[in-house]
């Protein structure tokens, strides 16, 4: 009886193991492909900003562009 009981215990083990094993293999195939997916929609352009971050960046590009002037202003001083 006690045999039977390490066996199954064992077999519960070996069982886990290649369950997580199998788990971690579909997770990285899954990563793959969405980096996949992700460097195609960057190539083709045919993607989408978030309203909020496309606002935040034309910000970042007014401040650069007021950021040039002034060093073009200070430049010719």
């Amino acid at each position: 009886m006690k045999i039977a009981l390490v066996a199954m215990v064992i077999l519960s083990v070996v069982v886990l193991l290649g369950l997580i094993f199998m788990s971690f293999k579909l997770l990285r195939k899954a990563q793959k492909d969405e980096a996949q997916q992700r460097r195609e929609m960057r190539n083709s352009g045919n993607y989408k900003v978030h309203p909020e971050l496309a606002k935040e960046w034309e910000k970042l590009e007014e401040m650069k562009k007021k950021m040039a002037q002034k060093e073009q202003e200070n430049k010719k001083r």
